[in-house]
């Protein structure tokens, strides 16, 4: 929750600051043309260009890298499901009197991880990361523990020699996967970039007033033009936490979800 009225606090701001510059460059622009005429503000259109230029790929680049982390941290989801179904059937290796219990073990560790994504988490401010619930990572740290251990325990004997190979490897696929999604939660774009965005948006509406000079203030245009970077804004934003604003990926979560199901 934190999150998000953080998010729609920063978009409010934006809107209501580029709707101030948008009639502060308006109200230069009249002052301007009434002191050099219309064709002092000839020249000032390439100046414009680039600078709206450089907006619009500062936005598309920065969209382009959410969109690709979002889509990263999805098919993360999707590689630790199938990890998970890998290292359970591998498990079943083990001697009949051996598997059920490392399956088991295997099953525990998968539940804490899902109870990790699913407890309800918040925003640290200052820190710009999610914050998850210490007790459940506790919790998904002793399973893995757990059923490492247990693994270990059983390589040993000379009977599961063949075995152990191929379980202890896929279940380091599988903690490896997990920290993958752990360092995927955190990685976000420097925080200058969205400096960068909020004060060039600013930019932008100052000279996009400057521009509506050449004719009566047109409310219409203002507001829509100070929306739609707002909302630019926002989304980029909310996509970069998938978990805490509208933008959500908890419907992948069902892969791991059905292969947590699927072990008996």
């Amino acid at each position: 929750m934190i999150f998000l009225l953080f998010s729609l606090f920063v978009a409010a701001c934006f809107f209501i600051g580029s709707l101030i510059a948008l009639n502060f460059g308006r109200r230069l622009g009249l002052r301007y043309r009434a002191n050099g005429g219309a064709g002092s503000v000839a020249g000032l259109s390439t100046a414009e260009g680039a600078i709206f230029g450089l907006m619009g790929l500062l936005l598309a680049f920065t969209i382009s890298g959410a969109l690709q982390r979002f889509d990263e941290r999805r098919q993360l989801v999707v590689q630790e499901a199938t990890a998970a179904r890998t290292a359970y059937e591998r498990l079943g290796l083990f001697e009949a009197d051996t598997a059920p219990g490392l399956r088991a073990a295997l099953k525990d560790y998968v539940g804490a991880r899902i109870d990790l994504y699913r407890m309800p988490h918040d925003f640290l401010l200052w820190q710009r990361a999610e914050e998850f619930s210490l007790e459940q990572q506790a919790k998904a740290t002793e399973a893995r523990a757990k059923l490492w251990n247990a693994a270990l325990a059983n390589c040993p004997q000379a009977s599961f020699r063949s075995a152990c190979p191929l379980a202890l490897s896929a279940l380091g696929s599988l903690f490896d996967v997990a920290q993958l999604r752990a360092g995927a939660s955190e990685k976000h774009p420097p925080q200058i970039i969205y400096i960068m965005l909020f004060g060039l948006g600013l930019a932008c509406s100052l000279l996009a007033g400057f521009g509506m000079a050449v004719g009566a203030r047109s409310w219409i245009h203002m507001v829509v033009f100070a929306m739609t970077l707002s909302v630019a804004l926002f989304i980029l934003t909310d996509m970069e936490y998938p978990r805490l604003g509208l933008i959500r990926i908890e419907a992948f979560d069902h892969f791991l979800a059905d292969t947590h199901a699927d072990m008996r």
